[in-house]
């Protein structure tokens, strides 16, 4: 039974890769894997996430460094498909805001918790820091700002 879980938490783990367009070791660094996978479950109810789950399963994903026209393509279909559609948004929107988002204007919307908030893969996203959480340090206003190559980092 352990090793069923370690797996279904290492598919959605690719899952959000995917989804993210971030790095295992992005995803991992934040701690919130089990919390976002229970979240989810909890969320669309077990059936349905382990629906789009075992659906992402049949994407062959080759793991270089671009996907080919047709890994491309099935996740496209799956990120479409109206099934999942709206539930991959809020995947997606918990990654980056650390926040559940039932819709952009429901009151049953809520951020999971203070560390999902600060390990929010939006900050990494624009290079900057939480408001409130994980300043830079006292003085670093007098460094130099950091600067970013014009060409596209790959995250996979």
């Amino acid at each position: 039974m352990k090793k069923t879980k370690e797996k279904i938490l290492d598919l959605f783990e690719s899952l959000s890769i995917i989804l993210t367009g971030f790095s295992k070791a992005d995803i991992e660094s934040t701690g919130l894997l089990q919390t976002y996978f229970d979240t989810i479950e909890n969320e669309l109810g077990a059936a349905h996430f382990e629906n789009l789950l075992s659906t992402f399963q049949k994407i062959k994903i080759n793991n270089s460094e671009e996907p080919s026209s047709s890994e491309s393509r099935q996740i496209t279909d799956l990120m479409d498909n109206p099934e999942f559609k709206h539930h991959i948004g809020q995947v997606i929107q918990l990654w980056y805001l650390g926040e559940w988002v039932v819709s952009p204007y429901s009151d049953l919307n809520y951020i999971v918790s203070s560390k999902s908030y600060l390990e929010g893969l939006v900050w990494k996203a624009i290079a900057a820091h939480p408001m409130g959480g994980k300043q830079p340090g006292y003085a670093t206003w007098g460094f130099p700002p950091q600067t970013f190559s014009s060409k596209p980092e790959t995250n996979r």
